[in-house]
């Protein structure tokens, strides 16, 4: 497609990632900025987001944060920001891809420039009452919201449970079954999201996950971002017919898509502890709710030689005191990535840490320091993309 042939796109955008792969904070340095959009022309408040699925976008935008605030003065590049921005073809702009919903995301990335961006929001009349309308759009109305902690009820004995943690290049899905093998049963899921489509190469050739969805379980997700729910809406729509336990965030258009999709099966968890099953809880990470990462929630899984932690996105940090510090195995947060605070400690010698993440990735992850500082903790080390050769799942 040349550019006499690429359209020009107006459209709204929801701010889901600003990600520096230099040092956190580097105005030079460039940065991934991924928004969740929708083209304006299909924006209409008496029609629902799922049936908006031919003018979904994802679209991502590569430069640095000095040159997007000098080209874009009206814009704050902020995560949980909403803004209103135009692509075409135009060299010297500043350059996006975007990939449409169309056909579950399988369509070809199509390089442009972004030639225009307003932040809405913090103007007077108009603006606010556009942000609002948008966000509105993109509440679910058919999700059951939890905001008062569940009891469940006590059970007299507790079978130990096994995480999978899938390879799924860079990316986050965990698989928990009622035994060590690929062949048992899968009680639910920790996550299950497939690369953004500028790392859509990590993903594994050979992917068998689809025959293996079960008919009832569950999906407990950490936080709403594409790569950590995506196979949902792509490779494994099957997961849809599961009961599904999520922060309630705010969201963009794409994830709007999917919770209106799951209508009544989606439960939206603004509480600090919820209790998905028997043995398998979920903690509300401390951080402030315009951060998804750090307000999301990380799973505690009980097993008789100690508790499994799977993180997420949630930095150490952000971790409520209640979840412990001691576990038999965790998922590395962040697919490895820096992180603020300690790791926790290993129980036990040669106790596993896996950490979720495929090769090559523009994050630049794993972090060599956030490994070392999990390695100096005393945890092994087990990735599941540890070359272009050697990956596969990794066991908990």
């Amino acid at each position: 497609m040349d550019g006499k042939d690429k359209p020009v796109i107006k459209a709204y955008g929801f701010v889901e990632a600003v990600t520096h792969p230099d040092p956190e904070g580097s105005k030079r340095g460039r940065v991934n900025v991924v928004l969740d959009s929708l083209r304006m022309e299909a924006f209409r408040t008496e029609v629902s987001v799922k049936d908006t699925t031919d003018d979904l976008l994802i679209v991502r935008i590569l430069s640095t944060i000095n040159r997007l605030e000098a080209r874009f003065p009206e814009c704050k590049w902020a995560e949980g920001s909403w803004i209103e921005f135009q692509l075409q073809d135009s060299p010297g702009d500043p350059p996006a891809w975007y990939l449409s919903a169309k056909d579950e995301y399988s369509g070809p990335v199509v390089r442009t420039n972004i030639t225009s961006a307003v932040r809405l929001g913090g103007r007077p009349n108009s603006a606010d009452t556009l942000e609002q309308k948008l966000i509105e759009f993109c509440r679910s109305p058919d999700a059951t919201y939890v905001q008062k902690p569940l009891v469940l009820p006590r059970q007299n004995s507790m079978s130990d449970q096994f995480v999978r943690v899938v390879d799924v290049g860079q990316a986050s899905f965990a698989a928990i079954h009622i035994s060590k093998k690929i062949s048992s049963q899968i009680l639910g899921y920790f996550d299950v999201g497939g690369p953004l489509f500028f790392h859509h190469k990590t993903f594994p050739k050979v992917f068998r996950e689809r025959k293996m969805v079960p008919e009832t379980g569950f999906v407990a997700l950490s936080h709403w971002d594409f790569d950590h729910y995506s196979l949902a809406v792509s490779k494994l729509p099957t997961l849809r017919n599961l009961a599904w336990y999520a922060p309630d965030q705010p969201v963009g258009f794409n994830a709007a898509r999917l919770q209106a999709l799951l209508g009544p099966n989606l439960t939206l968890l603004s509480v600090p502890k919820f209790g998905v099953t028997s043995g398998i809880e979920l903690w509300k990470g401390t951080g402030v709710s315009s951060n998804r990462n750090d307000s999301g929630y990380a799973m505690r899984i009980a097993r008789v030689e100690g508790p499994i932690l799977l993180s997420g996105d949630l930095p150490y940090s952000m971790l409520p005191t209640g979840i412990g510090n001691q576990f038999s195995g965790i998922v590395v947060t962040h697919h490895g990535g820096a992180f603020t605070g300690s790791p926790p400690t290993p129980l036990g010698k040669g106790a596993k840490a896996a950490v979720s993440y495929g090769i090559p990735n523009r994050y630049h992850h794993p972090n060599p320091a956030a490994i070392a500082l999990h390695q100096t903790a005393g945890w092994s080390i087990q990735p599941t993309n540890a070359s272009l050769k050697n990956r596969g799942d990794v066991w908990l």
